[in-house]
């Protein structure tokens, strides 16, 4: 029986949902890193979380974004991965570890690319308002204006937060204080953008005496478009209300109770044309996992009548628990 038991646990793991969702990580996490280099790092300002507090700390040491950039996130992020495997879900933190490794790759060669060879899109925007010059054996821009340095800003924040609502809307995250944020909003039900901005807060603060003040008001412009970006994406914990009026109750709560995590509510209903009595399951979930319970649902019951509401808030016992 146990081995059965296991042995289902490794077929949900390994499913196709999840092949696919690996590859949105995989995808989410490309985006993020092309995002660093090619408009944070070139603009010199700073990224959120561990990617702006690893690029602190690489100011601290060389007076410059360094590839060993991508040596310092790794190793921030390694106690965050602890946190997320124990207070949220195993899926979870490998995923995330999968995004941190992959980070740490794609920052690495970007940059070699960047500096080393010039091989940047974006040097070719720039060098129509700027000489693209090479200083140690490595290019970058002379002097990059202030409109020149917005743009990179606003795009820069917006790929990185396409990038990082990837990650998260598939299931991980690109790493740092997205491991704490959703591990806060699981236990705690504080909401992600709000300790992301006091986090960001703080980078930003940081980095008035890291690189200026002007770097600090670009760094807000990408700060607020990243935020603005993550936020119009990643919906996830939004919580739904599913309502199911069906024939089949006795398959239909089964599935719910052994398949999902959440409780299920019956009630007694009449058709008002057929005056056909009928049982509707009320269900709360999260936003995730809505169509996989009208998918599940449909299997049993393709004439189930399935409505779905969004719920403004969400107080009581429930269980929050995180994507599987």
């Amino acid at each position: 029986m146990k081995t059965e038991v296991v042995s289902q646990q490794k077929e949900r793991f390994f499913d196709r949902r999840t092949c696919f969702m690996t590859l949105q990580l995989i995808a989410g996490t490309l985006i993020y890193s092309l995002g660093v280099v090619w408009f944070l790092n070139l603009g010199e300002f700073f990224a959120g979380g561990v990617t702006g507090t690893s690029q602190l700390i690489s100011f601290l040491i060389f007076g410059k974004v360094s590839p060993l950039l991508s040596l310092f996130i790794p190793l921030l992020n390694l106690p965050l991965f602890i946190i997320g495997w124990r207070n949220l879900s195993k899926k979870f933190a490998i995923l995330t570890i999968i995004s941190v490794s992959l980070q740490m790759v794609f920052i690495y060669l970007f940059e070699w690319l960047s500096q080393q060879h010039g091989i940047n899109p974006v040097f070719e925007v720039i060098s129509k308002y700027d000489a693209i010059i090479m200083v140690d054996g490595k290019y970058m821009a002379a002097n990059t204006d202030a409109g020149v340095r917005l743009l990179l800003a606003f795009l820069g924040g917006f790929i990185c937060g396409l990038g990082n609502a990837l990650c998260l809307t598939s299931g991980g995250s690109s790493g740092g204080i997205d491991v704490i944020a959703n591990t806060l909003l699981v236990k705690r039900s504080i909401s992600l953008t709000k300790f992301s901005f006091i986090y960001d807060g703080i980078i930003i603060l940081l980095s008035i005496f890291v690189g200026g003040v002007n770097t600090a008001l670009f760094t807000i412009v990408r700060f607020l478009s990243s935020l603005m970006t993550v936020d119009r994406f990643y919906r996830i914990y939004q919580f739904i209300r599913i309502e199911i009026v069906t024939e089949r109750l006795d398959e239909v709560r089964e599935l719910l109770l052994t398949k999902f995590h959440h409780g299920v509510t019956i009630y007694s209903a009449i058709g008002g044309y057929t005056m056909k009595e009928k049982k509707m399951l009320e269900v709360f979930a999260s936003r995730y996992e809505m169509n996989d319970y009208i998918h599940e649902i449909q299997k049993i019951d393709p004439a189930a009548f399935i409505t779905i509401t969004d719920i403004t808030a969400l107080k009581g016992k429930y269980n929050k628990k995180t994507i599987i």
